[in-house]
């Protein structure tokens, strides 16, 4: 039980993540431990199996038949139908999938985390703290001191800088194939490169999960949600269809006296009654979860890696005139890459679009300021080098005339 609180305690909401994300690695995470919780409580506390047995078993008898029904599988047969007399057909009919729904389920939720644990331990190697950012990002929405505000896009936009020039001294040196083996930490883009694996992962998980899921039911069939859902809305029987069947027969074997006496008895299993609604809403969660991560996988795609986009998305805060449009583009892509406009767009999402605003507007202006100051540098150092280029050549000149009026002097 202990273990199980940690668990869920560990899984908690973070700020790196969208709707969808969360919708993945918590959302469906807590639904299915709540679930699991709920039939092992009717599992281990309740009455999981009910048996009809002959009048001549007393009271422990019948506790013994139904405990061992319930370990050892039942097999379904429509009311309609005769009881198969060959064993091997009884055996293929077993239903053995409601003892360890709640373990499958507890294995589900474990798995949904997994790609969230590949996001935390790989997004924070580039330099770019998405979690701290995103927090300092809200806490200043609160600050009502403006300083304090300030500071904190001041302290924003050095972090920025910092990831920046880490990608530069990473960069020095490296070779060709570096750049590819490192996935993007050499040219700003492995953070958006990380976040568009977790998002496959979260796809991959999802797939797998469903065709678990079909396996463990023993449904051959991978629309057999929608044939279950088309069965209930036209109120076809479970009797008719097999679909979790609430009375199944189990068969038992007693050694009384020597001699080996062969029990087949009815019961109702009504954790079925639970686990058809549980795993029909599972079975259409998972699907809608599966289309909204493989749409939301191919915007962050568009986002991230179309220079396109993100320079369209950054000129929704940083008005560059048509005269700077050359150092805009400059700006795009040496200060907010890739991994910079994933961090703004996890700033605007947690926190507010206005401080996503005045950190663009800030961090333009301090590129533009910069890049002009050094353009007067760099142009009056030019211009002293002409200065002393045309000096020296002057004087060049001038002794030369001397030179030679001397030479004809002494000739003559």
């Amino acid at each position: 039980m202990n273990f199980l609180n940690q668990a869920v305690a560990a899984i908690k909401p973070r700020e790196d993540d969208t709707l969808v994300d969360r919708a993945n690695y918590y959302y469906t995470a807590m639904i299915i431990i709540v679930l699991a919780v709920t039939l092992t409580a009717k599992q281990y506390v309740g009455q999981p199996i009910q048996c009809w047995v002959p009048a001549e078993f007393t009271k422990p008898w019948e506790q013994y038949a139904e405990n061992y029904c319930f370990v050892y599988n039942t097999f379904f047969v429509k009311p309609d139908e005769e009881i198969p007399a060959q064993v091997d057909e009884r055996v293929k009919r077993q239903l053995i999938y409601y003892q360890w729904v709640p373990f499958l389920m507890a294995l589900e939720a474990g798995f949904f985390y997994v790609p969230m644990v590949f996001w935390i331990s790989t997004s924070g190697k580039s330099g770019i703290n998405i979690t701290k950012m995103v927090k300092l990002a809200q806490g200043a929405e609160d600050a009502k001191d403006k300083e304090e505000r300030i500071k904190t896009l001041d302290l924003v936009a050095q972090h920025i800088d910092d990831s920046v020039r880490l990608q530069g001294t990473r960069r020095e040196g490296a070779s060709h194939a570096d750049r590819w083996c490192k996935m993007g930490l050499l040219n700003g883009t492995y953070v958006a490169n990380m976040y568009i694996v977790t998002k496959l992962l979260f796809i991959l998980n999802l797939v797998v999960q469903f065709l678990m899921m079909n396996q463990f039911l023993g449904q051959n069939d991978p629309g057999w949600g929608i044939k279950l859902a088309r069965d209930i809305m036209n109120g076809e029987n479970w009797a008719e269809t097999g679909n979790f069947p609430r009375i199944s027969i189990c068969d038992f074997t007693v050694r009384s006296m020597g001699n080996v006496h062969r029990f087949s008895i009815q019961c109702v299993l009504v954790l079925n009654m639970f686990n058809e609604k549980i795993f029909l809403f599972l079975y259409w969660w998972f699907l809608i979860i599966c289309l909204f991560t493989i749409i939301e996988l191919f915007i962050w795609i568009y986002n991230t890696r179309s220079a396109a986009r993100r320079m369209s998305y950054i000129r929704r805060y940083a008005k560059a005139l048509p005269e700077e449009m050359a150092l805009f583009h400059e700006f795009c892509n040496r200060k907010l890459n890739a991994d910079g406009v994933l961090l703004l767009r996890m700033i605007n999402y947690h926190a507010t679009e206005i401080f996503t605003q005045e950190l663009v507007h800030r961090m333009w202006n301090k590129f533009r300021s910069s890049a002009t100051l050094n353009h007067v540098v760099t142009h009056g150092r030019s211009r002293k080098i002409m200065m002393r280029k045309s000096s020296a050549s002057s004087i060049s000149s001038s002794d030369a005339a001397t030179l030679i009026a001397v030479t004809k002097a002494v000739i003559a």
